[in-house]
Order: structure tokens, then C-alpha cells, then sequence
């Protein structure tokens, strides 16, 4: 993809993961029909962009440059990270300059005012998220399940990928826009809770053996003194759970609101499908890279 050659971010950011390929096969469970090309390229630019905010939080960033660059994302200002460290500010840029970039380019094709204001606000709710479980990790906090998942539904970056979907497909900022998302906050907040604790499910192994920061299974085997196997049966009772939540209120939606929120509903479908083997953005290999290449690579027989 040219966007990414042009930042040159595989070369300036060492730490983080490159998986521009990754992210536009969940981009086309996302929205596969032919029209939607536009929407692919820009949700998988967001979800690359997520990739590298979550390593600079996970990875990269201590509590103190962090807890700055959220101050940054919050103040949509390149002045904030001057201090920062080089790839912190590249980070920024890219983000400031890739946000920007979209919402130039959904206001071009459909009209109506920007949607920066209303997509900006997801990265700013993001950001907190992750520097509540940084600032957990830093302090050696293993939060309550409960506590978990008040902030993990969000730090998932569901709500954030669902306001893209949803802005993008409708258009442009109008009632019908704003409405639906206040009418589908069951559904955004389950799906994001979908794809948070299919997250956890395919990492979490590797992350218990790491020490990284904690996760909805290790909060579970903590506040409930269980092995990892029980803790993990309960997430997926979760999951369970918040399937039949999403079906619910879908099936009280308009069929013309049921069309547009389907594709949020995909969010959560295609978690499951790249964690369904492990980490399917983090390992390159197995299941995932051979899904990648039936679907994306491999001519039709």
C-alpha cells in the first residue's frame, strides 16, 4: 500500500508490527461488497494505525511518555509530542496525518461536514483505554474482572473501528448518522466486547508465560483462584453471552439500520476468525497466513 511506503514506518518503527496484509483481509470481513472499496482501504489504515498505538502503549512507551502522548491525542496537537521520543512522534504524525487524510477523503466523495470531530473522539477514548491497562501493568495492578472489561471493551477498538463503519457508510454527519449510533450502543458495546475477549483468548497463553499486562482470563484466574482452562471456558460463556445480546438488538433494528450495523456485527466475526488459532496479528504463520492466501492470493479453482 502506498500510505505505507510513504511514512515509511516499517524502516522508523522497529517495535511494531507490520501487518498491512492482516489488516486488510479483517478490513474485507468487514465490508466485502464491491462498492465499499474506499471503506476497505480506510479501516485497514485504522486498524494498522490501531496496531501501532497499542505497541507504543504495550511496548514501547513508559508511564511517563504515554500518560504525554495521550495528552497529545486529546489536544490533536504535534506541539505535545515535541519532547517525546522520535517513534512516539512519528506515531503521532502518521496517526494526525492518516486521520486527517480519511476524513478528507469521506467528505470529498459524500458531502456534508467533517467527521474528524466524532472519529478524533474514538482515538482519544482509545488512548485512555490503553493507558489504563498501561498504568495497571506499571503499577503491578491486576484489576477485577469487572474492572477489566469496563475499560477492555473499549481498548479493544471496536467502538472505534464501528464509528468509521458507520460514518463511512452513511454518508456523512447527519442525524441519520448520529442516531444510528446512539441507537446501536448495545450492539457496538457487545461487539467490541467480542472482539476484547477473542483477543484474550488467542494471546493470552503467551502473555501469562511474557508477564504482560494482565487480561480478562488472567483476572478471572486471579479473582476467582481458578486454573487457566476454567478461567478460559468462562470468557467464551462471555462471548456466548454477547452473541445473543448483539442478535437481540439487531432484530430490533429498521431493516434499512440492519444493513449498515451488519458490518459493524462483522468486527466482531472476523475476531473470531483471527484469533481462532492464536494471534492473528501477531505470529504470521499457520492457519491465518493460509486463509489470507485462499481468500486474498490464490485464484479461484
Amino acid at each position: 500500500m502506498e500510505w505505507w511506503r510513504n511514512f515509511c514506518i516499517a524502516e522508523d518503527l522497529e517495535f511494531t508490527r507490520d501487518r498491512i496484509v492482516e489488516s486488510f483481509f479483517y478490513a474485507v470481513g468487514i465490508t466485502s461488497e464491491a462498492q465499499h472499496g474506499s471503506m476497505r482501504v480506510w479501516v485497514t489504515k485504522v486498524i494498522q494505525m490501531v496496531l501501532i498505538i497499542d505497541d507504543v502503549y504495550d511496548i514501547y512507551g513508559s508511564l511517563a511518555d504515554i500518560q504525554q502522548f495521550t495528552r497529545a491525542i486529546e489536544k490533536w496537537d504535534s506541539k505535545e509530542v515535541e519532547w517525546l521520543p522520535e517513534c512516539m512522534q512519528i506515531s503521532f504524525r502518521t496517526l494526525h496525518a492518516t486521520m486527517e487524510e480519511i476524513c478528507s477523503e469521506i467528505q470529498e466523495q459524500k458531502g456534508g461536514s467533517s467527521t474528524l470531530p466524532y472519529l478524533k473522539q474514538g482515538w482519544v477514548n482509545f488512548c485512555k483505554a490503553l493507558l489504563v491497562e498501561a498504568t495497571w501493568f506499571h503499577e503491578g495492578q491486576i484489576p477485577t474482572l469487572e474492572e477489566y472489561l469496563d475499560n477492555g471493551w473499549i481498548s479493544s477498538s471496536g467502538s472505534l473501528f464501528s464509528f468509521h463503519v458507520i460514518y463511512g457508510l452513511t454518508n456523512k454527519i447527519t442525524n441519520e448518522g448520529l442516531g444510528l449510533c446512539k441507537n446501536c450502543q448495545e450492539i457496538i458495546y457487545h461487539t467490541s466486547m467480542i472482539i476484547r475477549l477473542c483477543n484474550d483468548l488467542g494471546t493470552s497463553t503467551a502473555e501469562l508465560e511474557r508477564g504482560d499486562v494482565a487480561s480478562s482470563i488472567l483476572c478471572y484466574m486471579q479473582e476467582e483462584n481458578v486454573s487457566e482452562d476454567v478461567a478460559r471456558k468462562y470468557i467464551e460463556s462471555l462471548i456466548l453471552d454477547s452473541w445473543k445480546k448483539i442478535n437481540y438488538h439487531f432484530y430490533n433494528l429498521s431493516s434499512s439500520q440492519q444493513k449498515t450495523v451488519n458490518h459493524v456485527i462483522n468486527g466482531a466475526r472476523m475476531a473470531h476468525v483471527m484469533y481462532q488459532f492464536g494471534d492473528g496479528f501477531g505470529v504470521q504463520d499457520g492457519e491465518n497466513r493460509d486463509r489470507i492466501l485462499l481468500n486474498l492470493v490464490n485464484p479461484i479453482t
